[in-house]
């Protein structure tokens, strides 16, 4: 069976100790994930309940020498569908192909896991601070943002009630502290994969704009005895980005929405974009076509050649569609 890296045919990037192609698999729309509608979600969950349809397109995508694909464990059972779906990827490809797990970051506060919601409430009072009416207003009009809120859009009235829903205060996130048996566990879910970068998750939007930087290092330093390199998704680009490079946080790259009509590049798309390019580390970029309403290849000649970041990663579908949305990313890297 060939490496990943005997087997990539697309350049490939370095990222901390690894060297990965500037093209990666997403998990979506496996897992029933489209950006688009609520209907076309459950019409690619039910196609890809036959996991065979998710191997066909996993072991096309590495046949065509994208060989690195992400995982998570967000979802249990459906990911691990999908795990199971990389391992007979592999095998019909005869391609050991490496996996890029997103982990979430197991954070507690007194004993007690911290309550999402709480957690991006932090995440506007950030922005709402620093951008106001611009925030809210880009809010109202993304796209991604109305998918996400069940296909209406954010109104004034929906945006979060910081008094029904208080943002975590400093002295609370100063006590914050995490729960390392738990994300043991975690890495448990990816026993006999290719893990070569872990990828925190969107509580380090919530750790830095707070200068938790005691906390973050002593996650980094605990997931590089299991991994060769730590990138994080971020999801605030515009704070998050900043505050890590003040920071100087030792992490090997970002991952991070950019495309160019500006769909979910928090908290706006100019505070997203300008830290994206003075960032000092690696970007990989995801909603790359914008949840799919951008032209492929003019999607990843704008990222990968205009922008110039590290690499894509994107989301897969329906083998017909991956043919060609495939060739596409493609032609942008040639």
């Amino acid at each position: 069976m060939k490496t990943y890296l005997e087997a990539c045919t697309v350049p490939t990037v370095s990222i901390g100790k690894v060297e990965i192609p500037r093209l990666i698999m997403g998990i979506h729309p496996f897992d029933g994930c489209g950006y688009v509608s609520p209907e076309r979600d459950k019409e690619m969950l039910d196609h890809f309940s036959d996991v065979q349809r998710i191997v066909d397109v996993l072991a096309y995508m590495a046949n065509q020498g994208i060989t690195m694909v992400q995982t998570d464990h967000m979802v249990p059972h459906l990911n691990r569908q999908h795990l199971t779906a990389v391992w007979k990827a592999s095998q019909q490809a005869g391609i050991n192909i490496a996996t890029l797990p997103f982990i979430v970051v197991p954070i507690t506060l007194d004993g007690q896991p911290v309550d999402q919601h709480r957690v991006h409430a932090n995440f506007d009072q950030n922005a709402f601070e620093r951008y106001g009416q611009t925030y809210r207003d880009y809010l109202t009009n993304d796209p991604i943002v109305g998918y996400l809120t069940g296909g209406h859009g954010i109104e004034d009235d929906a945006l979060v009630n910081f008094e029904e829903v208080p943002p975590y205060t400093p002295e609370e996130i100063g006590r914050m502290k995490i729960d390392y048996a738990t994300f043991e566990r975690y890495i448990g879910f990816f026993d006999g994969f290719d893990l070569l970068i872990a990828d925190p998750g969107a509580e380090i939007d919530l750790l830095a704009p707070a200068g938790r930087f005691d906390l973050i290092e002593e996650y980094i330093t605990f997931l590089r005895k299991h991994f060769d390199a730590v990138v994080t998704s971020v999801h605030h680009p515009g704070i998050t980005i900043p505050a890590l490079e003040e920071g100087n946080a030792s992490f090997d790259g970002y991952i991070t929405p950019l495309n160019k009509l500006n769909v979910f590049m928090l908290p706006t798309p100019d505070s997203a974009l300008e830290a994206i390019r003075n960032s000092s580390r690696p970007v990989i970029g995801i909603k790359t076509m914008a949840g799919g309403r951008m032209v492929a290849q003019e999607a990843f000649d704008y990222a990968l050649n205009e922008i110039g970041i590290a690499a894509c990663m994107f989301g897969l579908g329906t083998l017909d569609e991956v043919q060609y949305t495939t060739a596409e990313a493609k032609k942008a890297l040639a």
